[in-house]
């Protein structure tokens, strides 16, 4: 594994060198469009460029050729211009491509996502959506990689107007070498093919709407992770609800029938306005339950509780549109506005 990491640093140094991280259905309003803008929705298309077979049908003897002329195929964040002439880089990358690691992870994505039109239309009909709410807004294109289970970059992230896609963080939750990599379940769970379209929405296309300030207090963060699920669900009607948040059912369950005692929680022992890094992490971080509610009890659930008052905010304000929501950075007037009162057991 200490072989594989170094690897994978070689081949992200390489190749990535930065990037940027109610119960009913709310009606959201949308803006008049030109007959124009609509004719282009109609006719939307998702280009999906598979840069991981790219590299896997390389000459690995003559990688300086072939990386070359690669380029301008590609974006310069995938192949830097002149970078086929540095030696240590291709050196480095000969040695990626012939990892066995890497090779298995290749023939697996290839099993698997060698048809992605599945994928393609789920964010065709998405993306859809999407421009009816933001028609001044464009299509990404969309790159997939295998950077090599690399945890440290994001399942899906944006760089530009272009999306990327890691292909080796939805190989399905039992795959072999995520147990092999000490993958804690809670995160494999959500590797899962179905999961991709979603993931794209809410770890990235989000982020073009949001305002670019650090939250400072857990209600901070509560409330703008509320707005990247609730973003997601609009372009996702028909998606289930614990599927937009990524719990199972039972999961799912328990945080609807008790987030009136995680609110009163909450209330309660003034966590709400708190600033202190340790009280965000527990409640909003990555975690296979949430330790002040117990071992039954599912992770995020400061999350949650945000996606709701998001939503009842959504549905008591019909006058803002989503444009309107994800640039709001006042959480306190969006729960003032809420009137989010969870019942018990609802």
């Amino acid at each position: 594994m200490k072989i594989r990491r170094l690897l994978t640093l070689a081949l992200c140094v390489f190749l990535l060198p930065a990037f940027n991280g109610c119960r009913k259905k709310e009606q959201v309003a949308t803006p008049e469009l030109t007959k124009e803008q609509k004719e282009e929705i109609r006719n939307v298309e998702v280009p999906i460029y598979r840069y991981e077979q790219a590299l896997d049908t390389l000459d690995k003897n003559r990688l300086s050729a072939e990386i070359e002329k690669l380029y301008g195929v590609f974006p310069e964040n995938l192949i830097a211009k002149d970078s086929w002439k540095n030696p240590e880089l291709m050196q480095g990358l000969k040695a990626y491509l012939n990892d066995p690691f890497i090779q298995d992870l290749f023939k697996e994505c290839d099993k698997q996502y060698r048809d992605m039109s599945d994928i393609r239309e789920s964010l065709r009909k998405a993306l859809k959506i999407y421009l009816t709410h933001f028609p001044e807004d464009s299509v990404p294109d969309f790159y997939t990689l295998i950077p090599g289970l690399d945890l440290s970059t994001p399942s899906v992230f944006g760089y530009g107007n272009d999306i990327y896609i890691c292909l080796d963080m939805y190989l399905g939750s039992n795959y072999k070498f995520y147990a092999q990599a000490n993958m804690p379940r809670f995160i494999t769970a959500r590797c899962e093919r179905r999961f991709i379209p979603t993931d794209v929405f809410s770890k990235s296309l989000c982020y073009r709407h949001l305002p670019d300030k650090t939250p400072v207090s857990l209600l901070d963060y509560m409330i703008l992770e509320g707005k990247k699920l609730y973003f997601t669900q609009i372009m996702f009607p028909e998606t289930k609800e614990q599927d937009i948040i990524g719990y199972n059912a039972e999961q799912f369950e328990w945080a609807r029938k008790n987030q009136g005692l995680v609110w009163q929680y909450l209330i309660e022992k003034q966590l709400l306005y708190s600033k202190e890094e340790s009280v965000a992490r527990r409640m909003i971080d990555e975690t296979p339950f949430t330790r002040d509610f117990g071992n039954a009890s599912p992770g995020r659930l400061g999350i949650f509780i945000g996606w709701q008052i998001v939503r009842s905010y959504m549905a008591h304000n019909k006058d803002v549109t989503l444009q309107d929501l994800m640039q709001n950075t006042d959480s306190q007037q969006i729960l003032n506005k809420s009137l989010y009162k969870p019942n018990f057991n609802n």
